[in-house]
């Protein structure tokens, strides 16, 4: 499992994951089948993500269960600009 370092951003995190699950993906003659390895790759990515993600953002995508890494992402995003905001007020 990886974890959100310290002070990583959240794009540099989801880079981590992704170079890491695409590490997984074995290569294969077969396209049907290099697909099948690489929707699982993007699975793991997801859950990856969302178990190593830290702080309100990581808790908020847990809680909302994203079907896909663009939405988990973006919910992490907003939580963490609307902590940034409320920092400044």
């Amino acid at each position: 499992m990886v974890r959100q370092k310290k002070d990583e951003s959240l794009q540099e995190f989801v880079e981590r994951c992704r170079s890491l699950a695409h590490k997984t993906v074995p290569q294969f003659d077969d396209p049907v089948l290099q697909k099948l390895h690489y929707e699982h790759a993007e699975r793991m990515l997801l859950a990856s993500f969302t178990a190593g993600l830290v702080g309100t953002p990581g808790r908020q995508v847990r809680f909302s269960l994203p079907k896909n890494m663009q939405e988990g992402l973006r919910i992490a995003v907003t939580v963490h600009q609307a902590e940034l905001q409320e920092r400044r007020n």
